[in-house]
């Protein structure tokens, strides 16, 4: 044990060095701790009017965990959840270590990572602190749930691929179990809920705080445990850490007894990840698709030219998901009606589709492209080649924003011709965001220096924002009841922004190649 004690601090050691002595990561940390430090400063401002009821926020709690425990958890069906890497592989894997000390090191690198991937959550606290009336130390307890619950999940989709990916059998039993699982609790909640008197907000946040709701795994208890931080409620606290004991003692009695070839599985995990992670360094196009894929149709009926890429993008969405909107995009429209029913506002709830935006939008198929020699080869004009590769965003991204607000539509009455230009709007926003990406492309290709990029990408995206921004507040000062005008405005000055980004991004194909080598 002393020598994974010493991997593990050795580790965070030249992680710290690494950040010290090189300012492409230094910089951008410190902007995000600037960042930090001026959401807790907003949240300490004084708020005046109402505040809404508490409970609401702990339901969001839950449906956030919720989702995020659904989508982690059923990678267990496909390619597993790897908690360690290539790396730990060839170091732990032949060392003369006990099974039980070598999963404990992966369990424990691995709450550091989930960690880290909840913190947009601590950029709500101006939002949260207006909206309910609390401290900065409600998103903490927020962040802490978030990471316990992506550890827990990463752990069952370990084991579901550990006992059912040997199997076809066994695997559809799984999914038939975890699916007819999560429906029954959103029938049962929907149903509680109607019984009380309808189907509304209250009545829905009333139903998921009690405890035959909250009893479902993980996402329950954890949005029960942020209560217990947040009210001083022990036993609520101690009742939270006593699951995650148990789940964590049932994992390894299940891994030690059952899964013989545990250790096989996680290799074949930490394999596919590997090699995802490799040829995204290495500039080589990877394909996540799915373990059994329906080809149905094959073969292009439509596309000539520049024009068959477009084809070709099509047909590989369609293979490459069970549904016809992504996994993002339905979480999207979830949150968008959870918005319309929390926020109650829908300036508010179009802030935060835009929002939400600039992380979902990401670079389509067309990246994935630029690796590729096949779109060198062909005898058409460069700009044209590249119109055709990003118009496989466009209808995805137009599909999504059109059901974004339906809900909103419905939820908070607002009119047909408000809710069009919302649309229009957010669209338009996310023809803004693939030309960020565009350019992000262009004169960084697959650089791994993760933070400088995001950093430059959001430095981008509020630079380009800005004049679609600045006229609907001045719209919006001038004419306060008129917010539809607002709302074309930020959409028609949109639109010849991302052209131009387009435009001087035009001869990105001759430079991809390179960038990406």
């Amino acid at each position: 044990m002393r020598a994974l004690s010493f991997l593990i601090t050795r580790k965070f050691k030249n992680r710290f060095l690494e950040i010290i002595k090189k300012p492409s990561t230094l910089i951008p940390l410190l902007i995000f701790v600037l960042l930090i430090g001026f959401t807790i400063f907003s949240s300490g401002a004084e708020h005046h009017g109402g505040h809404r009821d508490i409970k609401e926020l702990y339901s969001v709690a839950m449906l956030l965990y919720t989702v995020v425990f659904i989508l982690v958890s059923k990678n267990g069906f496909s390619n597993g959840a790897s908690i360690f890497s290539m790396a730990d592989v060839n170091l732990i894997f032949v060392s003369p270590l006990k099974n039980t000390k070598v999963l404990f090191y992966g369990l424990l690198s691995q709450l550091g990572k989930s960690l880290t991937l909840g913190f947009f959550i601590l950029y709500q606290s101006a939002l949260v602190s207006d909206t309910y009336g609390v401290g900065y130390e409600a998103l903490i307890y927020i962040f802490i749930g978030y990471g316990v619950t992506v550890f827990l999940s990463q752990m069952l989709a370990m084991l579901i691929y550990s006992l059912t990916s040997s199997d076809d059998r066994k695997c559809l039993t799984a999914k038939v179990i975890f699916y007819s699982l999560t429906g029954a609790f959103v029938l049962l909640l929907l149903y509680k809920a109607y019984t009380l008197g309808g189907i509304n907000i209250e009545n829905l946040v009333a139903v998921s705080n009690t405890a035959l709701i909250r009893s479902f795994p993980v996402s329950g208890i954890m949005s029960a445990a942020v209560e217990g931080m947040l009210t001083g409620n022990i036993q609520l606290i101690l009742i939270a850490a006593l699951y995650c004991i148990v789940f964590v003692a049932g994992f390894y009695a299940v891994v030690y007894f059952t899964a013989k070839d545990f250790y096989e599985d996680v290799l074949k995990s930490a394999e596919v990840t590997f090699t995802a992670i490799t040829a995204r360094k290495e500039g080589k196009a990877q394909e996540n698709a799915p373990r059994n894929v329906k080809v149905g149709k094959t073969g292009f009926t439509k596309g000539f030219g520049a024009t068959a890429f477009y084809e070709k993008h099509r047909i590989e969405n369609r293979r490459s998901r069970s549904f016809v909107l992504s996994g993002t995009s339905i979480v999207f429209v979830v949150l968008s009606a959870v918005y319309s029913f929390v926020l109650g506002e829908p300036l508010a709830i179009f802030a935060s589709n835009v929002y939400m935006l600039t992380i979902g939008v990401g670079t389509g198929r067309w990246a994935k492209e630029l690796l590729l020699p096949y779109i060198y080869l062909v005898p058409e004009k460069s700009s044209k080649k590249l119109l055709n590769i990003l118009r496989e965003q466009i209808p995805g991204l137009a599909v999504e924003s059109i059901l974004c607000f339906v809900p909103v539509y419905f939820i908070l009455q607002i009119s047909i011709i408000e809710a069009l230009a919302m649309i229009a709007a957010r669209i338009t926003f996310g023809f803004l965001f693939i030309g960020v990406n565009l350019v992000l492309q262009r004169f960084f290709g697959s650089n791994d220096k993760k933070i400088l990029v995001v950093t430059v990408y959001f430095l981008l995206i509020l630079a380009f924002s800005l004049p679609s921004i600045v006229a609907g507040a001045v719209l919006g000062t001038f004419l306060p009841f008129n917010m539809e005008l607002c709302y074309f405005a930020m959409a028609v000055i949109n639109l010849p922004v991302s052209a131009l980004i387009i435009f001087l991004c035009r001869n990105i194909l001759e430079y991809a190649d390179y960038n990406n080598k």
